[in-house]
């Protein structure tokens, strides 16, 4: 079954990266993915639902480990719309390799890796055994935004056509 069929069955949505920029515009320097080969290094991704952040806060204070794995999963979603854009379809990710997860974290909060596991499931769920990537699962206190995750995401892809990346502050304000 084909990556985007899945989503659909589990009724989420890839968002638009060029919609996402321009309704968060940051004015960071900074590119949306650079391709190595057959390597495609992604810029880091928080989550956003509808547009708008989803789930801030600090997990362990304001957001349960549930919560943050909600989050985790919406960064996912995220990271996708940029494979998408780079890419143009989400069937060509043959491996992802490594995903590199911050939780913004409360003082003595130690289950950051449940927290991940929210993006990496959504992954497996829709790459099967090519979405499990090597990873790591880093508190910290604060990230942009007030984000409760960021993930980072290096994967393998079939082909080699790859759009040129999207400048961040392109859509500076």
């Amino acid at each position: 079954m084909r990556v985007e069929e899945k989503l659909a069955k589990l009724g989420l949505d890839v968002p638009n990266l060029e919609d996402l920029y321009r309704t968060n515009p940051s004015g960071a320097h900074y590119i949306s993915h650079f391709p190595v080969q057959n390597l495609l290094y992604l810029s880091g991704t928080t989550p956003r639902k509808g547009g708008q952040p989803y789930l801030p806060g600090v997990v362990g204070k304001d957001l349960t480990v549930a919560q943050g794995a909600e989050a985790a999963r919406y960064a996912a979603l995220t990271t996708l719309a940029a494979v998408k854009y780079a890419l143009g379809d989400l069937d060509r990710v043959q491996q992802v390799v490594h995903m590199l997860g911050f939780v913004n974290s409360a003082p003595g909060f130690s289950d950051q890796p449940r927290v991940i596991n929210g993006a990496a499931d959504l992954l497996v769920e829709l790459f099967g055994e090519r979405g499990k990537p090597t990873r790591a699962a880093i508190g910290c206190q604060g990230l942009g935004g007030n984000a409760s995750v960021e993930i980072i995401v290096t994967l393998l892809f079939s082909g080699t056509d790859v759009r040129p990346p999207l400048a961040r502050d392109h859509f500076a304000t």
